[in-house]
């Protein structure tokens, strides 16, 4: 019986890695999109969403039935509650890459206002932070984990940045442009929730691993 319940983990374990990396691959779909303005990659993220939602409420049933059926303790409970919030966190970032790809379709048919260093730079960012967060799921990994955690901060920042120089700088000089501007202020925007639904994973990561709750309380790592 033991090692049937062990089996259903570890198959729950390999439904979140394949929905993480089809979340991944939709991220990196609509950033082509944004920045080639490249409307199949756009169209390919708007109609992969599907899948993603598919995948989330086949997760939440695996969940619901494992505990039902053998009404684990501990550890594994921690798993299990933990993995329910992870796999919608997975969803709603798949969302915001669909927000992403929606604001590469509006900004397609518009000349580029410039070449920006920053919005690439809060996509690797953010990208990375999501990567972190799976292998530390993968791995049980408590400092890959808090890296997540720690690179929030540096999100923050560069969509800030980002806005300030789109409001300020180019709509105030050129209005004409806002028709570019806001949906690039928006994508960033889009980007930084992506980061905080990843710190969001990794707080449950370290639940799992620990049974520390950090959420709100990040000095306590």
């Amino acid at each position: 019986m033991y090692r049937h319940f062990e089996d259903e983990l570890e198959d729950i374990k390999n439904s979140v890695l394949k929905m993480s990396y089809h979340v991944t691959d939709q991220i990196i779909y609509s950033l082509k999109a944004l920045e080639k303005k490249d409307l199949k990659a756009a169209e390919r993220v708007i109609e992969k969403d599907a899948l993603i939602d598919e995948m989330e409420i086949l997760i939440d049933e695996k969940c619901t039935e494992l505990i039902l059926r053998h009404h684990p303790l501990a550890k594994d409970l921690r798993f299990v509650l933990g993995t329910l919030k992870l796999n919608n966190d997975l969803e709603r970032i798949g969302d915001l890459a669909v927000d992403i790809a929606q604001r590469a379709q509006e900004i397609s048919q518009y000349p580029n206002l410039k070449p920006y260093e920053d919005l690439p730079k809060l996509a690797e960012t953010v990208l990375s932070m999501l990567k972190n967060s799976v292998e530390a799921f993968t791995e049980n990994d408590y400092e890959k984990a808090k890296k997540v955690i720690l690179s929030d901060s540096q999100v923050d920042i560069l969509r800030d940045k980002i806005t300030i120089e789109l409001s300020e700088k180019i709509v105030k000089g050129d209005p004409s442009k806002i028709n570019v501007a806001l949906p690039l202020i928006l994508a960033a925007r889009h980007l930084e929730r992506i980061g905080d639904h990843c710190v969001n994973i990794a707080e449950d990561i370290i639940y799992m691993i620990s049974a520390k709750v950090v959420k709100h309380h990040h000095a306590e790592f």
